[in-house]
């Protein structure tokens, strides 16, 4: 469904990504694993059009991305920026509207998210995973055939972490293709059918979690695998330094 074929970020004489590519399944989760700094975010956004890549492509079934694609594309943002003054249902339709989501979309996923009964509330009374479900809820009207969350489970508790897991479980279940980057990866192991490990901007490991098991052995867990990876790298990087 979607490919990202050689990209390549820089800003100034920082590359934030390194001919990175990688293929994402219909219908899959990737879960989009790394440190801060590794490229996630940038990655995100080369893909939702926030920023161009320097080279390289994205390509959606084989043609490039295009504006009318992205407006059809759910994306929750690690921050979410929201009009503090106005309520849950002001903030909410503006933004459902602006993709072309009329108020039933928005009331089917308010009430999903368990935000409906506080839609007259202003956004600035809501806690960090309030404002978490709301930009999901705005994310999913419409019923997008592609998800991305940037750190979708952080400041969550263990309630609304089940809560949200349920809710991606379900997209999934109708089809939609995932994408998600999280530091939180016990949250995303049961969700995830592919994995894709970043490092410095590059690209060190992709695969399903099956492949990955089977290259990690010793690994059973993807925290472990991660932690593997990365160790591997650093080693090999601290090698060619040395060298």
């Amino acid at each position: 469904m979607l490919q990202f074929r050689n990209i390549q970020k820089r800003f100034g004489t920082i590359v934030a990504l390194n001919d990175v590519t990688l293929d994402v399944e219909h219908g899959s989760v990737l879960a989009l694993l790394g440190p801060n700094g590794a490229g996630k975010s940038t990655l995100f956004g080369c893909l939702l059009g926030l920023i161009f890549p320097t080279s390289g492509e994205v390509l959606l079934r084989e043609q490039n991305v295009r504006d009318c694609d992205r407006r059809a594309f759910g994306y929750v943002p690690e921050r979410i920026s929201l009009y503090p003054q106005r309520t849950v249902w002001e903030n909410g339709l503006f933004f459902a509207k602006l993709r072309g989501h009329d108020e039933h979309a928005l009331e089917k996923q308010l009430k999903r998210v368990g935000l409906y009964n506080v839609q007259d509330r202003k956004v600035r009374q809501l806690s960090k995973g309030m404002l978490q479900r709301l930009g999901l809820a705005i994310a999913l009207c419409g019923e997008p055939k592609l998800l991305v969350l940037d750190e979708p489970f952080n400041g969550l508790d263990p309630v609304l972490l089940e809560q949200l897991q349920n809710i991606l479980r379900a997209e999934k279940d109708r089809g939609a293709t995932l994408l998600i980057s999280t530091h939180t990866i016990s949250a995303v192991e049961n969700l995830a059918t592919h994995v894709a490990i970043l490092l410095q901007g590059q690209v060190a490991a992709t695969g399903t979690l099956t492949e990955l098991r089977a290259k990690n052995p010793d690994q059973t867990s993807l925290e472990n695998i991660y932690h593997a990876v990365a160790r591997y790298n650093r080693n090999a990087l601290a090698e060619e330094i040395a060298a």
